[in-house]
C-alpha cells in the first residue's frame, strides 16, 4: 500500500520473507522510512528468530520500533511512526 506522504502517511510494505537474504533488503526499507510487516510464517522458528533479531537491531539503531503481531509476524516502524494499542 502506498499512501500519498504529503497528507501525513507513509509507505507501508507488507513482506513474506524467503530467508536471511531479505533482513537487509527490511532494514533498509525502515531506514527509507517505509513500516514493513514482515510475515515468518515460512520459515523454520530459529531461521525466523534470527531474522527477527538482525532486523529489530537494526531499527531499534535507527529510532525506530517493532511489535510483534503474531506468533509468524512482526511489525517495524521507522522513526517517527506511532504504535498505539496492544
Amino acid at each position: 500500500m502506498d499512501l500519498d506522504a504529503s497528507h501525513g502517511f507513509q509507505q507501508l510494505e507488507v513482506v513474506r520473507c524467503r530467508g536471511f537474504q531479505d533482513a537487509a533488503a527490511i532494514a533498509v526499507a525502515v531506514r527509507e522510512r517505509r513500516t514493513v510487516v514482515l510475515q515468518l510464517d515460512q520459515l523454520d522458528p530459529q531461521e525466523a528468530q534470527r531474522i527477527v533479531d538482525f532486523v529489530s537491531g537494526a531499527v531499534h539503531a535507527l529510532e525506530g520500533q517493532f511489535r510483534r503481531l503474531g506468533h509468524a509476524t512482526v511489525l517495524f516502524a521507522p522513526a517517527g511512526v506511532v504504535l498505539s494499542g496492544s
